[in-house]
């Protein structure tokens, strides 16, 4: 059996795949796992119902695209942590406000999207690159998961750090031959 290391942090996320009842077995099954428990259910209020069960930390995305949707799981404490995917948010400008709101709200943040490549994952980087840092949870290289790569100068993940790019824009170069 292999220990995670400190800095490593585990987060089951049912990505909206449990039902409250198999939610709720599950939170009290790992009541002693040092584990955030990530969007467990489908709709906002059983995900709600489940965190009011539990005293893990909880991470919310998907029903989460807006900012009101923000400023109403803030007042519920459905959260301890959201998950900005800058997609659902309508682009990278909203997602810069919800991830704003949410550090004015003292909350924590994780910068993904819903999939993506070389692309994405420059804007992933800008983003969690200019957010506070003791606020930024986590943020995802999608480029990683993929075979072909779009772009020049795209992130990359050197020990579990993402870089972002230094020059103007995104800092990527698409390579029009392979998208054609």
């Amino acid at each position: 059996r292999r220990v995670r290391e400190p800095r490593n942090i585990l987060i089951a996320d049912a990505n909206t795949g449990w039902l409250m009842h198999e939610a709720m077995r599950v939170v009290k099954g790992v009541k002693d796992v040092d584990v955030y428990i990530e969007q467990p259910c489908l709709s906002y209020e059983e995900c709600l119902s489940v965190r009011k069960h539990t005293d893990l930390p909880f991470v919310l995305d998907e029903t989460i695209d807006s900012l009101n949707s923000l400023l109403r799981a803030n007042e519920d404490k459905a959260m301890d942590v959201i998950n900005i995917k800058i997609s659902k948010f309508g682009g990278l400008t909203k997602a810069k406000q919800a991830r704003d709101l949410a550090v004015d709200l003292g909350l924590a943040v994780t910068i993904e999207d819903s999939w993506g490549g070389d692309i994405v994952t420059a804007a992933i980087a800008h983003l969690a690159h200019s957010t506070p840092p003791e606020y930024l949870f986590s943020s995802t290289d999608f480029n990683n998961y993929v075979t072909v790569s779009i772009a020049d100068g795209a992130p990359q993940n050197n020990n579990g750090q993402l870089s972002a790019p230094v020059t103007p824009g995104l800092g990527i170069k698409p390579k029009l031959s392979v998208l054609g």
